[in-house]
């Protein structure tokens, strides 16, 4: 036993040890506290404090050992506890770590820090559950921890319960408002469709830490998520330039390039993004498979498609190869992929389609094997139970032309289940909520929804937007209902061998169709749709003020359907009429990229594009429908025409050229014009579509009275009825076999 003056000598060095450790020089403290233990072998606290040290220097195992003597001494040390296992987690050993904090607990009770603690390592060991009742405990405690509060809203972030992540993480933003905390809610509120609110939280956490890449990170998804692919480079570039810049950080670039029409930089941007993380199969599958955002020339539409073939059969053989992938990692990279502009390609681009289709439903198989083997048929009972998966049954023009069709389904014949993975719903959402047995919005793993949607007993399974989101076709490449269909959201063969039968509209479709698709296809009555009419009267006095007196072109189409064949007979148009073309499009970028090109391509019809072309902002509805009003005429795209913007332009009286194409994607407003009997605005072929142009823009008394005859004939598009039956017969004949 030591003396007294043995003892006090002992408290002088652990006093002037604590002094140093607290003033951060680590080797000064530790001399001290080994002359203390030197002194008095039995002073617990300093053993604890020299594994303080040890582990603050980075030396785990001594720090282990030091730990270990102070509970030799002093058994129920609490803190000592938790330190020994934060540094037996630092040298991998989990389970020894687990039993330490565990330990921690049991000796103090309410002991925040350890619980804090425990949550992280459950979460490292993968096991969420734990982590979430740790972190809950803790919270128990102390409700108001910033800590705890942060590890679990970004826990349950991760786990795609959004809404729990935002309320717990709008907490800690309360309590201590800062970068971490608005960073944080910024990325949970990306999550949950809320960009504008997410963007102003991701500004002000990386103007508190603008070395935090990934706060330019959020901020830059966020702004291209609202559709500002200008801000979003900006701030994404200045992230990956980080030295923390992740994968995860190129990859948000590549896509930010991507949405304002860089390809060749997005594609670089997807390549490095793969370099990062070689075990990435989304990097891997976007480096291999991402298309140009515009069609460029002809040799660079050629060029594209080559390049899309040969990224075709990398990705296959890389799954071919057979090495172990994580399931959601599979669905992810299958669900982050789309060939949507390879139907802007004025070609036929069906086998490549087919190709891309057959790589998506093998990701799938292999992915989740259970949810793609076939169903048995139910027996027949008193109705049909039908389900309807899809991200765009709100506000959308899919919405438009289906929900009628959908939400009229006759309640004695048919229950109807709708699943819908859009980010929010509304007004138009919720109506057709009230019309169906069952309306859900699901969020959470594809897997899960997938096994969800499979266990609830489907006839027959329909998906009205299959090509417009990727998420939609892991989904149709799982065998969710025993038969399978599409509708023409997107007026393209989904390319998937999962869909048994497309609808689409017999006015759509050329002789031969059937060649089209690789599915069964099916012609309903026009359109094979019930689209509504524009519920808001056009607001025009914005273009009659910004407009001149020369003849004013509107095309509603987005800038990646315009075609070089397009291109050159506008520029013609142009050129013989004086006239100037107005165009909208989201992203000033892209906008800026497609003019530069289009310049360069028909240099030689000389034509002054700066002043006879602009692509103004997108416009708020009613202002849109005005600019239709306001025109001397609508032009028409040919190969992948209008949709929902020219049901708008007819509706309203606006004449709109339309431009015949060989499949159904270039004919939508082809066939609008022949069911309201107004054959003469369907040009042949470039010459005619120009010339027809150019004889419609000098004789205003000619449109006038075909405005009035569109006006008059509209009506036919926005009957239901002829569709409707159709449409309900079409199920029920192919739910039977």
């Amino acid at each position: 036993m030591s003396s007294p003056a043995t003892r006090a000598q002992a408290q002088q060095q652990f006093d002037l040890a604590l002094a140093m450790h607290r003033s951060a020089r680590l080797g000064l403290a530790e001399s001290h506290y080994l002359r203390v233990v030197k002194l008095d072998p039995a002073h617990d606290e300093a053993w604890h404090l020299l594994g303080v040290v040890a582990f603050q220097q980075g030396h785990a195992s001594k720090a282990i050992r030091h730990f270990r003597k102070a509970l030799e001494l002093r058994p129920r040390h609490a803190q000592a506890l938790n330190n020994l296992a934060l540094a037996l987690k630092a040298t991998g050993d989990l389970d020894g770590a687990r039993e330490a904090f565990a330990r921690a607990l049991e000796v103090r009770p309410e002991y925040v820090e350890a619980a804090l603690n425990l949550g992280l390592l459950e979460e490292a060991r993968g096991d969420l559950a734990a982590a979430e009742a740790a972190w809950r405990q803790a919270l128990a405690w102390r409700p108001d921890d910033p800590a705890v509060l942060t590890c679990l809203g970004n826990l349950l972030r991760r786990a795609e319960r959004t809404d729990e992540a935002i309320a717990l993480l709008t907490r800690v933003h309360d309590l201590a408002a800062g970068a971490e905390s608005a960073g944080n809610l910024a990325l949970a509120l990306i999550d949950a469709g809320r960009y504008r609110e997410a963007r102003t939280l991701a500004e002000r956490a990386s103007a508190l830490e603008p070395d935090t890449a990934l706060w330019h990170e959020a901020l830059g998804t966020a702004a291209r998520l609202e559709g500002d692919a200008e801000a979003a480079e900006a701030a994404l570039s200045r992230a990956a330039r980080m030295t923390e810049a992740s994968a995860g950080t190129w990859l948000e670039l590549g896509l930010a390039r991507q949405a304002a029409g860089d390809g060749d930089g997005a594609r670089a941007a997807f390549v490095e993004s793969r370099h990062r993380e070689t075990d990435w199969p989304r990097a891997r599958w976007l480096a291999a498979l991402a298309l140009e955002p515009l069609n460029g020339d002809e040799a660079a539409i050629d060029a594209d498609l080559v390049r899309f073939g040969a990224g075709l059969d990398q990705v296959s053989e890389w799954l071919a190869r057979g090495r172990s992938v994580d399931a959601d990692a599979l669905l992810e990279a299958a669900a982050s992929v789309t060939d949507l502009h390879l139907h802007y390609r004025p070609r036929d681009t069906r086998a490549l389609h087919d190709r891309f289709g057959d790589l998506v439903a093998s990701a799938v198989a292999r992915a989740v094997p259970a949810l793609c083997e076939p169903l048995p048929r139910r027996p027949a009972g008193a109705r049909l139970r039908v389900g309807v998966v899809g991200a765009h049954l709100g506000r959308h023009s899919v919405s438009r032309y289906f929900n009628a069709l959908l939400g009229g389904l006759d309640p004695e014949r048919f229950e109807v289940h709708c699943w819908s993975t859009a980010d929010a719903e509304d007004e138009v959402s919720g109506a057709l909520a009230a019309r169906v047995a069952r309306y859900e919005r699901v969020r959470g793993s594809l897997a899960g929804l997938g096994g969800s949607i499979r266990a609830a007993g489907l006839d027959l399974v329909v998906f009205p937007d299959l090509g417009l989101d990727p998420r939609q076709h892991v989904f149709a490449s799982m065998r969710l209902a025993p038969v399978q269909v599409a509708l023409a959201g997107h007026p393209v063969s989904t390319g998937l061998p999962t869909i048994d039968a497309f609808l689409s509209g017999d006015r759509l479709e050329p002789p031969g169709a059937d060649a089209h698709y690789r599915e069964r296809l099916v012609r309903l009555p026009g359109l094979g749709a019930a689209p509504a009419a524009p519920a808001l009267a056009p607001d025009r006095a914005w273009f009659d003020t910004w407009r001149d007196a020369r003849p004013t072109l509107v095309c509603a189409q987005g800038l990646p359907k315009l075609t070089p064949a397009f291109e050159r007979a506008a520029a013609r148009i142009l050129r013989e009429s004086g006239g100037r073309l107005v165009l909208f499009d989201r992203g000033r970028a892209l906008g800026q990229r497609w003019l530069a090109g289009f310049a360069r391509r028909i240099a030689d019809l000389g034509i002054d594009v700066a002043a006879q072309v602009a692509v103004l902002p997108v416009r708020p509805y009613a202002e849109f429908l005005g600019a239709l009003a306001g025109a001397d005429l609508v032009l028409d795209t040919p190969w992948f025409s209008g949709g929902a913007t020219s049901l708008d332009a007819i509706a309203i009286g606006a004449p709109v050229l339309a431009w015949d194409s060989p499949f159904a994607r270039g004919r939508q407003t082809a066939a609008m014009l022949r069911q309201c009997d107004c054959e003469e605005l369907v040009a042949r072929d470039a010459d005619d579509y120009a010339l027809r142009a150019l004889g419609l823009l000098a004789d205003p008394g000619r449109r006038a009275d075909l405005g009035d005859r569109l006006v008059a004939a509209a009506p036919r598009l926005f009957d239901p009825a002829p569709v409707q039956a159709a449409f309900a017969e079409s199920l029920e004949r192919l739910a039977s076999g």
